[in-house]
C-alpha cells in the first residue's frame, strides 16, 4: 500500500519539513484558507478556482468552491500553522502547510495553485500527515457489498428500494428450501 502523502512524503518526512515565510501571494492564500470561515464567498473567489476539489481527513471529496467553503466554515479551528518548505516533487507555487488544531491534532495541507493565475485549485487535507483510509475502507465495504438483479434499474427511490433490499437481505431468518419434504 502507499504510505506517502499529498507531499509525495512519508509523514515522518514531511513532519520534518523546514518552515519557510510567505511570499505575498502566498499569504493571501494562507489567509483565505485560515479565515474561510469569517470571509465572503467574494473574498474566497479571488483566491480559490471555480472549479476547486477539497479532499478532507476522511477521504470525503468537495467539489466546487461554495461547496468548498461551506466545508472550510465547519472546519475544525486551527491554532497554528507553520508554512513548510515545497518538496521538490511538486510544482512551484505549491503551498504545504502544516496546522495544529484545537483538539490537538497536526494536518498537512497541500494547495495547488494553477500556474496561470495562481489560484488554488485543489486542496487535500490529512490528519496526522498520513493519507486518509476512507476510500480503502469504502472499496472493502462496496466488494463485500450484496448485488441483485436489479440493481442497476433506477427509479426516484432507487438508494432506498437498494438499503431496504440490503436490510432484508443481512438481516433475514434463513429458510430451509423444500423443508415439508423432508419428512416424506
Amino acid at each position: 500500500m502507499n504510505k506517502l502523502n499529498a507531499a509525495g512524503l512519508t509523514p515522518e518526512d514531511s513532519m520534518q519539513l523546514p518552515t519557510r515565510a510567505a511570499s505575498a501571494e502566498e499569504e493571501r492564500v494562507l489567509q483565505a484558507f485560515l479565515n474561510a470561515s469569517i470571509m465572503s464567498d467574494d473574498d474566497l473567489a479571488s483566491v480559490f478556482a471555480p472549479e476547486l476539489i477539497y479532499t478532507a481527513p476522511d477521504g470525503q471529496v468537495v467539489v466546487g468552491k461554495r461547496a468548498v467553503a461551506a466545508k472550510l466554515r465547519e472546519h475544525t479551528p486551527i491554532e497554528a500553522h507553520h508554512l513548510l518548505e515545497t518538496p521538490t516533487m511538486l510544482p512551484s507555487n505549491t503551498v504545504v502547510l502544516d496546522t495544529h488544531t484545537t483538539g490537538g491534532a497536526r494536518h498537512l495541507v497541500v494547495m495547488k495553485r494553477r500556474a496561470a493565475d495562481g489560484l488554488v485549485s485543489s486542496i487535500t487535507e490529512e490528519e496526522g500527515h498520513r493519507k486518509a483510509l476512507a476510500p480503502p475502507l469504502a472499496a472493502r465495504a462496496m466488494k463485500t457489498s450484496v448485488q441483485s438483479p436489479t440493481d442497476m434499474m433506477m427509479s426516484p427511490c432507487t438508494s432506498k428500494l437498494n438499503l431496504v433490499k440490503r436490510r432484508h437481505l443481512t438481516k433475514a431468518k434463513p429458510t430451509n428450501l423444500f423443508a415439508g419434504m423432508v419428512n416424506q
